[in-house]
């Protein structure tokens, strides 16, 4: 009974961020509501309360979840799990998501709540940055500072770089951006 309560529960939250991602596809992130999110997802509120407080933490919850798809793809590409190139691929990975659904992230940037909602992902980030390079550092990896040090150097030189290119209007080919933020992780962890 739990395995079919957790694929319901997987089901639920899956048809939520397709939704979302539908709806940033259509209008900034302010102007989406809890309700507009569960009609179009095809949910009732009080599932989407009983996983979520609101529409912010259900968004920190997006970066969680696209942090472990990613993990999940490099996995499948062979990349080795928790060193040095796995953080580079990490970064370069986030550029070619932003990339690849541009309208949605410009609707989070145009909104009015971008920097709560900025401030949002770089925490979720950070934490899951913390908990991976504790997992690394335990594996043997060795850091120049501290794992919290890392993660915030890390996790703002990244958001920092994108934000730069977003904001000059991605004159720069995202190939180059990833590479660019990759060689930035890599000095920073090695």
């Amino acid at each position: 009974m739990s395995e079919k309560e957790d694929l319901r529960v997987r089901r639920t939250k899956k048809a939520l961020f397709v939704a979302f991602l539908q709806l940033l596809n259509e209008k900034q992130f302010d102007e989406i509501t809890v309700n507009e999110l569960c009609d179009v997802a095809g949910i009732r509120r009080a599932t989407f309360y009983k996983h979520y407080s609101d529409k912010f933490a259900f968004l920190a919850a997006c970066t969680h979840v696209l942090r472990n798809n990613f993990d999940r793809q490099m996995v499948k590409a062979g990349k080795p799990a928790l060193t040095c190139d796995y953080y580079v691929e990490y970064a370069k990975r986030v550029v070619h998501f932003i990339d690849e659904n541009a309208v949605a992230v410009d609707n989070v940037c145009k909104s009015y709540l971008f920097p709560s909602v900025l401030a949002l992902i770089f925490e979720q980030n950070f934490k899951d940055t913390c908990d991976r390079l504790r997992i690394s550092v335990a594996s043997g990896m060795v850091l120049p500072a501290s794992v919290e040090a890392v993660s915030a150097a890390c996790s703002g030189a990244v958001a920092a770089c994108i934000y730069g290119w977003l904001i000059e209007g991605r004159k720069v080919a995202p190939e180059v951006v990833a590479e660019q933020v990759g060689a930035i992780v890599s000095k920073m962890i090695s």
